[in-house]
């Protein structure tokens, strides 16, 4: 059923980060990261910000030119920020002095910087050259390996980061297959191919001890496969083409798609991680393939979140919750707005991103709690949840939440 509005939840704190004409700094799909009590955002317009994770305080200011999305990492004894350039910086977390800078990717054409993820040792991040939409054979993203100590290069691939995880790095190269590197030296332990020419793989979710993605005409027609992350083996390849991302909790793995016949409806599956049995199938939900749901899933449920135009400049989303043993629907909401994710949240909490508001629904009863505004941005990230709070950024700046 269609709700009213819940109320307004004013943050703990807020960092307003705003020119003088009251326009955003560029912090537009921004990460916050979360590391020893300090949060960390990147603005494209004055770089890296560190900021007190109790008292909202800016704590320090790095202006790194081209700091353009794709998050940083922190740790212990250092953040990491790539800017385009093709550069890496390494500083110091108590005032933000730089350790080193290196530009590995300063060849590349116009490059725009990727994710990083960090060990003690090894700092991994992918660039990006520029291209032109309609280029006919697109320059290949590079990632690189760099020392963590001093910034030296380590090797290097053109691949883009997907994730590390469990001491292997996964990668997309060229080919568009699923490849697992080594961080450390950057050798080859795996690598499984598309299906079909013109197919890509993903890197979706780990659950059960599988790495699980998608092999196909990925977002149109795409099998679900459990991969072995020591061997790259397909554990197992679920019958149906999947058109969404899957999601994987506990012990099992949920994803919305049609059944085999392309008439069929699109459903929310169960399936079994281990195994790869189907569990339950909830009610069909959308007639039409590319309007894939949202998913997001606890101990307790799978939700299945999903928006459609219903009639010209008309929206609708729809919010179902499912029993995760056996796909009973337990609740459902509506609203008429167009949203593009969900995500569960330690405390029974499920956020929903409409196109100008977080809701914080309760996951016991399906009522919506409250709402925080997610600024002009129409693809803003989810609140991060860390050390018992909630930290968000949007057009308007960085802001804290309690739960």
């Amino acid at each position: 059923m269609e709700e009213a509005k819940p109320p307004v939840r004013r943050p703990l704190w807020t960092v307003p980060l705003l020119d003088k004409d009251g326009s955003s700094k560029g912090l537009h799909n921004a990460a916050v990261v979360h590391q020893d009590g300090v949060v960390y955002v990147r603005s494209k317009k004055d770089g890296l910000y560190a900021i007190d994770a109790a008292t909202g305080r800016e704590r320090w200011r790095a202006p790194l030119a081209g700091a353009r999305p794709g998050a940083p990492v922190a740790t212990s004894h250092a953040v990491f920020v790539a800017t385009d350039g093709g550069a890496v910086h390494a500083l110091r977390p108590a005032d933000g002095e730089p350790l080193w800078r290196q530009a590995p990717g300063g060849r590349l054409r116009n490059p725009g910087a990727g994710d990083m993820w960090t060990s003690g040792s090894v700092v991994l991040v992918s660039f990006l050259p520029f291209t032109y939409d309609d280029d006919p054979d697109p320059p290949p993203a590079v990632l690189y390996a760099l020392d963590t100590r001093n910034g030296d290069l380590l090797w290097h691939t053109e691949a883009m980061l997907q994730e590390v995880r469990d001491g292997l790095a996964y990668v997309n190269p060229p080919d568009a297959s699923l490849t697992a590197l080594d961080p450390r030296t950057g050798a080859v332990r795996w690598s499984a191919p598309p299906e079909k020419s013109g197919g890509r793989c993903t890197l979706d979710a780990f659950a059960a001890g599988l790495v699980f993605g998608r092999n196909g005409n990925v977002g149109i027609g795409s099998k679900l496969v459990a991969y072995d992350p020591r061997t790259g083996d397909a554990r197992w390849t679920a019958p149906a083409a999947h058109a969404s991302m899957p999601v994987a909790h506990g012990d099992a793995v949920y994803v919305s798609a049609p059944g085999r016949s392309k008439r069929d409806l699109q459903q929310l599956q169960a399936f079994d991680a281990a195994s790869g049995k189907l569990r339950w199938t909830a009610p069909a939900f959308s007639t039409t393939l590319n309007e894939s749901a949202a998913i997001a899933a606890d101990g307790d449920c799978a939700y299945l979140n999903w928006s459609e135009d219903i009639s010209f400049g008309e929206d609708r989303t729809m919010l179902r919750a499912h029993d995760a043993r056996t796909g009973r629907e337990r609740w459902r909401s509506e609203r008429p707005d167009s949203s593009y994710a969900a995500k569960a949240a330690p405390g029974d909490r499920l956020f929903i991103c409409y196109l100008k508001d977080w809701y914080c629904y309760d996951t016991r009863t399906g009522k919506a709690l409250w709402r925080v505004g997610a600024g002009g941005s129409t693809s803003a990230r989810p609140p991060l949840a860390a050390d018992g709070m909630l930290y968000f950024a949007n057009d308007e700046g960085v802001h804290a939440l309690r739960p």
